[in-house]
């Protein structure tokens, strides 16, 4: 039987190594949340869309959080267009 030496070599521990343009992809996916709750405050759908937008544009590995605040933001900003119009609407057409 032989004796063999005991490794001398140790595994590295691990290193984090962050996702590339993870942080405006968070952002714009919690704004486009935020505006379903609070989208009459018109900033927030905004900043979801222009935080996804410059997101994709620089570069993500996670592109479907982008993509998600965007569509979030979008949608909200429809929605609440939508409802101002036919709001505008229902004024200028009751005051006949």
């Amino acid at each position: 039987m032989t004796n063999y030496a005991q490794q001398q070599w140790q595994q590295a521990p691990p290193v984090y190594v962050p996702r590339r343009g993870t942080t405006l992809s968070r952002w714009s996916v919690l704004l486009g949340i935020q505006s379903i709750l609070f989208g009459l405050i018109i900033p927030i759908p905004i900043l979801a869309i222009v935080f996804g937008i410059v997101g994709l544009a620089r570069g993500t590995d996670v592109p479907g959080r982008a993509t998600a605040g965007i569509v979030l933001g979008w949608s909200c900003l429809t929605f609440w267009g939508g409802f101002i119009a036919l709001c505008v609407w229902w004024w200028a057409t009751s005051r006949i």
